[in-house]
């Protein structure tokens, strides 16, 4: 069971049904998932925008978006991690827009819906 289920409770429910989807099939090929974030207040956005880390505009207020992580290898600017190829792999099976492909600010344990 992933670490941080209660972050998906916002999320908008195709989204979320999605993205429980991604998580399963992470786990199954034996990743341990850490939701970090899932749906947003303003001030815990306006925090993160603050430390630049963040858009004004994120989909996480919407509860659009979702930040994973595997507990074991937490992130990693390796770009060609396994964990990064099997995230953005699983997000492209479920029609989600996987953060490693932005090109203003890489976000690799980033999805969203389109």
């Amino acid at each position: 069971m992933p670490v941080g289920m209660e972050k998906l409770y916002g999320l908008q429910p195709e989204f979320r049904n999605k993205v429980e989807k991604v998580i399963s099939e992470m786990e199954n090929r034996g990743w341990s998932i850490r939701i970090v974030w899932g749906l947003r207040t303003e001030e815990e956005n306006l925090r993160l925008v603050r430390k630049g880390v963040a858009s004004p505009t994120s989909k996480h207020l919407q509860g659009k978006a979702v930040d994973l992580i595997d507990r074991q290898t937490g992130y990693t600017e390796n770009r060609d991690h396994k964990f990064y190829r099997d995230l953005s792999e699983l997000a492209r099976k479920h029609g989600l827009i996987w953060g490693g492909n932005f090109r203003t600010r890489w976000d690799p344990c980033h999805l969203e819906a389109p």
